[in-house]
């Protein structure tokens, strides 16, 4: 359903921000995707970043937590504001303003939050001696020598920006140097730096003024600061302290907004509740930002898991904020305005909260994000010849595959053995919080309907069914099947598919064995627990989860305590044998090598898949590629080589080896964009 669009929608109004005005309401907030290289923007930096004001942005924040001083080493991507970043920031600001965008970034001290073994191995400093969880340095207190040169790299760093032709900044407090001193959870100073709350402002304050006489009033600042550090430990800022805070901040007239977060960062748990992914409500924190607003009279911005416009729109409609933050959402979708204007919000793709972005700086379900120099975010018609393409298997590579060709404006065909589109990402989505990924498919299925593709279920597509369609193109996106049968032993063994899919119901002591280290056994181990088994976690790597997306740890994690979940590390799965009604389970610890036995009553292997390639193979004698694709082209996003006028056969995503939902798009938009 298309909603309000036009001049009309509160989300397209501008808003005048000190003496700069944002054409709209809808902002991209600073965060460490940067794409740096030692922290130096790069041409995947320059392209990610114009492509939101392609796609109609009102203002972005490039970059986060760009660091300012020599001991404030770079451990997450993050861009250094010095002197050679002047001519990416001028060159990236251009563009915005021949877009009538508003540009911006965000800097910092991350103080103890960075640790010595990183950038150029300095002692890192802090307001006290308080080492950080999360990153682990061990920080000595500052002198005073420290605050004043770090106040003035901070308004050096200010000037670098407006040289750059920035509109404007912001600090990140929260977390980080400034806030290390609001809070008296990091600072333990007794002198004029610590003890009262006037005091621990009073470095902060320092910045604020120092920079404001760096830049003076034609250039924008502001502080990114959390509402409420209380979770279980009350020994920070509360949300009255906070308030204290942005009141005092607001007294003294150097900023000129504030972006409002909510929670610590200090350690993964906390962070994660920071950077909320689909184990979160949408917009949680959006009733604390309520109830800030009405303490203070700067404008206010929030982004925490705004993934859709109709919360979007209820925040500035009802003023709970001034600007509102669509950060991922514009990783997953950099045209959310453009569609919104167009009357196309119904097809705009949505941000799942799958944190792939955190683990990898691309998003899972939009792999054109971050590769803008080679892979497009809108399709161009091929205005050359018309092929007929046929897709086999509607799982998420499956599906791109078809959307691309048909926004190619081919002829697309797709069997489909199901009696729905989705593949495994329906699997993965049976874990009650994880539903969101079904979303994925969803938008795929509307495109393809939108586009014409011609979806044929319950077909289980032979040879014979291929050909007599007389293709020019054959996909084969087929996926895989559970790679179970390398374990010895004659004890019953099942997937995690037949879990996840119902095909098996469970009970009793449940052994989970996990060969990927992917999300895929933690959801298994997660079904099963909140359904009353019995459950133990192993894997043979050294922690639970190797490979799985560092935000989705903790839920999983909080999940897996709350309910007993038993969890062994480095133990190899050896061998099965059915015993007694039981299964025997033999494992093998990496470091000692000593075997150990257990009874089980079930025994489930996460192994990843095997190819499902006999289609492909059947068909390959009759390919005029011989189905052999040119992985270097394929690598740069160019068209696969023409053979003539026969059939041209390929295979994407675990057709051609076990991997995730991203890669398998990837795969599809890569080769599909050049047929």
């Amino acid at each position: 359903m298309t909603s309000t669009s036009g001049a009309t929608d509160p989300l397209l109004t501008p808003f005048k921000l000190g003496n700069r005005t944002a054409k709209n309401r809808i902002f991209s907030s600073g965060h460490a995707l940067s794409h740096a290289v030692h922290g130096r923007a790069t041409e995947t930096t320059l392209r990610y970043q114009m492509e939101k004001a392609k796609g109609g942005i009102g203002l972005s924040f490039v970059g986060g937590s760009g660091t300012v001083s020599i001991d404030t080493a770079p451990v997450f991507d993050q861009l250094i504001i010095d002197d050679d970043i002047i001519p990416f920031f001028s060159e990236l600001s251009d563009f915005y303003h021949q877009h009538d965008a508003l540009l911006m970034t965000q800097i910092t001290h991350l103080g103890r939050r960075t640790n010595a073994n990183a950038g150029e191995w300095v002692p890192i400093v802090a307001p006290s001696a308080t080492r950080e969880i999360l990153h682990r340095g061990f920080p000595r207190a500052m002198d005073e020598e420290d605050i004043d040169r770090i106040v003035r790299d901070f308004a050096a760093a200010a000037v670098r920006c407006k040289t750059g032709g920035l509109d404007g900044l912001e600090v990140i407090a929260s977390g980080h140097l400034i806030d290390q001193f609001w809070s008296p959870t990091t600072n333990h100073r007794t002198d004029k730096y610590g003890g009262t709350l006037e005091n621990r402002m009073r470095f902060g304050r320092m910045v604020f003024e120092a920079m404001r006489e760096a830049v003076g009033d034609d250039f924008l600042l502001g502080v990114r600061m959390t509402m409420n550090e209380h979770d279980h430990d009350t020994s920070g800022l509360s949300f009255e302290d906070n308030i204290r805070i942005a009141q005092q901040l607001q007294d003294d007239g150097i900023l000129d907004f504030l972006n409002l977060v909510s929670g610590r960062i200090d350690s993964m748990p906390r962070l994660t509740n920071y950077m909320p992914g689909m184990a979160a409500p949408l917009a949680p924190f959006l009733q604390q930002v309520a109830t800030f607003k009405k303490e203070v009279k700067l404008p206010i911005f929030h982004a925490t898991r705004i993934n859709d416009l109709a919360t979007a729109r209820y925040a500035i409609t009802e003023n709970v904020v001034d600007m509102i933050g669509m950060t991922r959402g514009h990783i997953a979708d950099p045209y959310i305005v453009d569609k919104l204007i167009r009357g196309e919000e119904d097809r705009i793709r949505s941000c799942v909260g799958a944190t792939y972005c955190s683990n990898f700086k691309h998003c899972i379900q939009n792999p054109a994000t971050a590769r803008e120099s080679t892979l497009p975010h809108r399709i161009s018609e091929n205005t050359e010849r018309k092929k007929k393409v046929v897709v086999v298997g509607a799982g998420p590579g499956g599906l791109e595959a078809a959307r691309v060709c048909a926004a190619r404006g081919h002829e697309v065909i797709v069997f489909e053995a199901a009696d729905k589109v989705g593949g495994q990402v329906l699997l993965a989505g049976k874990v009650r919080w994880r539903t969101d990924l079904n979303t994925i498919v969803d938008w795929l299925e509307r495109e393809c309907a939108i586009l014409g593709v011609d979806i044929r279920f319950n077909q289980f597509a032979q040879a014979e069914d291929v050909l007599t369609q007389e293709p020019d193109v054959v996909i084969i996106a087929t996926g895989g099947l559970p790679n179970v049968d390398w374990i010895e032993g004659n004890g019953t063994v099942v997937s995690s598919w037949d879990v996840l899919s119902g095909m098996t119901s469970l009970s009793g002591n449940v052994f989970v064995h996990d060969l990927t280290g992917r999300n895929t056994a933690l959801a298994v181990a997660d079904f099963l627990s909140e359904q009353g088994a019995d459950v133990t976690l192993n894997t043979q790597d050294g922690h639970i989860g190797a490979e799985a997306m560092v935000l989705e740890v903790s839920p999983f994690m909080k999940r897996f305590y709350e309910r007993g979940v038993q969890m062994t590390v480095d133990q190899e799965l050896i061998s099965a044998h059915a015993e007694d009604k039981q299964t025997r389970v033999t494992t093998r610890n990496m470091h000692t090598t000593q075997t150990s036995e257990r009874f089980v009553d079930h025994l489930v292997v996460e192994g990843g898949t095997l190819p499902n390639d006999a289609l492909f193979y059947e068909l390959k004698p009759q390919a005029a590629n011989n189905g052999v694709m040119d992985l270097n082209l394929l690598s740069k996003g160019l068209a696969q080589p023409d053979h003539g006028s026969g059939l041209h056969l390929y295979r994407v995503g675990d057709a051609s080896g076990s991997r995730d939902i991203h890669c398998a798009m990837l795969d599809s938009l890569r080769l599909c964009n050049g047929i």
